[in-house]
């Protein structure tokens, strides 16, 4: 049940409407035993042999009035609990999504989306169900179980003895299972979220898929993922069904033993043919509240076991969040600064000794090969990643003072894996500007060169985009990136290699327009072109990790180091390009 005091924040909010609802299910269990007490009397009457047409009349009437009532009483009942249980849910999942919007990026890269989805759907549910059907059983079997109870004990006290004892081993059998049903119910929470995460790889990933015409290979690996789920789902399935077959074997042994104990009290003279019928009557009406029990039982591990998925996402604190005592800038000015930074991922080093100051308004290319640390130098300014040593500074504070939000909105980043949402192309492109004005956002189109391609668009900027943009081509999504960095107007705007899928003309078009936006911002740009850097107010290369040269494209080039290779093996690229 520890599992379970996460959810106490939210029943506290609803104690009232829950609490009505279990006051009304105390009276519909109060009503149910109406019906029996009626049958026992007209019985007596029957074997007194004084029964009228008019009296039946009389009993059949109030039999069928309390009947009703019951009904009214246990309508409500689920209304008021059920509709709490709705309510948290609705609250639950809010809070759930606004957890997974607040975690760092560290957390998704070791969760898969197919699990996390699986939080978001089944165990939600799972958990409502515990609450709603869960609740309402515990509450009305639990009460019937207790007023029919005395009722029975009053009535015959061996003979009540005899049923309080036997009726609770079916809800007993389904508690001594109740912890495997869990841990299985557990395994097939965790398959389903791999197989969804493997469906929606492959629907992200279906143009390489098809490239590669593995769409046969992929089946195989679904088709066994999914052999498990069945496998888990089936064991789970054998255990819950051996829990029916004992729970009617102890009903039918509780009936035998009552009808044989109860029919020598008859006999006897001790019990009254009416209180005998009332009593078996009693019997029946317990039946399903020891059976709703035993099933609540089975509710309660799986929401149990549900909530446990998901407070352990709800109580995971982000591993980059903004600090308590952090500063109260009201905007980024755009000076950055890079103090003894060094980054260690595992046991290796990925940046070392990065000392770097970037003026505010100022340009800076960073070049270096694959793997150098560029993207990772980068994602220290936003706070993606925190640096392992040493400082990085914003307007001379430093990162991991600056609130979140204020730090981060005064950055524009176009990364080079360009993610696109599955809404009109509108959206995407005003996606930090919602209220952007149409000549701003004709000034960002122009800028990126994505007016060039509209007119190959359906319904313009009005088309709506594929998942992750697939009905784009890579260049049309890069430059989509660019006219949403442009218009959002940051102090800090970073280009990550965001014109790799561009071909050489665009991209030239685009860095002439963006010179006029870069003027009055500090602009950070990643390239693996030397056109595309050579202009920047300083360059840096890096090497491993470490920066191994700095400064303008012509002192670099007569240094014959490191920038000035590139720029040769460039050079000769274009030339054979010609020559071809």
């Amino acid at each position: 049940m520890r599992n379970l005091q996460s959810l106490m924040p939210y029943l506290r909010r609803h104690r009232l409407i829950i609490g009505i609802g279990v006051l009304v299910a105390g009276l519909s269990a109060g009503l149910s035993a109406v019906p029996p007490y009626l049958l026992g009397e007209a019985v007596e009457e029957l074997s007194r042999g004084g029964v009228t047409i008019q009296l039946l009349g009389w009993y059949g009437g109030l039999i069928i009035a309390s009947a009703i009532a019951d009904s009214v009483f246990k309508f409500w009942m689920r209304r008021l609990v059920g509709g709490s249980a709705y309510d948290i849910e609705y609250e639950l999942r809010n809070d759930l999504f606004q957890q997974f919007l607040r975690l760092d990026q560290g957390f998704y890269g070791t969760n898969h989306t197919g699990d996390l989805m699986a939080r978001m759907t089944n165990d939600l549910s799972a958990v409502r169900q515990m609450l709603g059907p869960g609740v309402t059983s515990i509450v009305s079997s639990g009460l019937s179980f207790l007023f029919v109870g005395i009722l029975m004990l009053r009535m015959d006290l061996q003979l009540g003895l005899l049923a309080l004892v036997l009726l609770p081993l079916i809800s007993v059998s389904f508690v001594l299972l109740g912890q495997r049903l869990r841990d299985r119910f557990l395994l097939v929470q965790d398959q389903f979220g791999k197989i969804s995460t493997r469906a929606q790889e492959n629907f992200s990933g279906i143009r390489t898929i098809k490239a590669y015409a593995q769409e046969d290979a992929e089946l195989g690996v679904f088709g066994e993922a999914n052999r498990e789920y069945q496998r888990l789902n089936l064991r789970y399935v054998l255990l819950s069904a051996l829990v029916w077959p004992l729970m009617t074997l102890l009903l039918s042994l509780t009936v035998a033993l009552v009808l044989i104990v109860g029919g020598q009290a008859v006999a006897a003279g001790t019990l009254s043919l009416g209180d005998f019928v009332r009593f078996n009557a009693y019997l029946a009406l317990l039946t399903w509240p020891m059976i709703a029990l035993g099933w609540t039982v089975t509710l309660v591990q799986q929401g149990s076991a549900s909530m446990a998925r998901i407070a352990e996402v709800l109580h995971r604190p982000p591993a980059i969040a903004s600090a308590r005592d952090a500063a109260t800038p009201t905007r980024v000015v755009g000076d950055i600064e890079f103090r003894n930074v060094g980054m260690r991922y595992n046991d290796t080093w990925l940046l070392r000794d990065i000392s770097l100051r970037v003026p505010a308004g100022s340009t800076t290319a960073i070049v270096g090969a694959t793997g150098a640390g560029k993207t990772t130098l980068i994602n220290l300014i936003g706070r993606v990643l925190d640096p392992t040593e040493g400082q990085v500074l914003v307007d001379g504070v430093d990162v991991r003072l600056w609130p979140l939000e204020t730090l981060r909105s005064g950055i524009g980043y176009v990364p080079q894996d360009t993610f696109l949402f599955s809404v009109p192309l509108h959206e995407n492109v005003t996606f930090g500007r919602v209220d952007a004005e149409d000549a701003e956002i004709d000034q960002a189109l122009l800028v990126s060169q994505l007016v060039n391609d509209l007119p190959q668009f359906p319904n313009g900027l009005k088309t709506m985009l594929g998942e992750r943009g697939v009905t784009l081509s890579g260049g049309q999504k890069q430059r989509t990136a660019i006219a949403r960095a442009v218009l959002r107007n940051p102090s800090i705007l970073v280009l990550d290699d965001a014109m790799s899928s561009v071909d050489t003309h665009t991209a030239a078009e685009i860095l002439r327009n963006l010179r006029g936006v870069m003027r009055d911002r500090t602009s950070l740009l990643i390239a693996q072109r030397i056109a595309t850097v050579k202009d920047a107010d300083q360059i840096v290369v890096l090497h491993n990790g470490v920066i191994v040269e700095r400064g303008g494209h012509a002192e670099l080039v007569q240094q014959n180091g490191w920038y000035a290779a590139m720029y040769k093996r460039e050079l000769l690229q274009a030339e054979l390009e010609e020559g071809d």
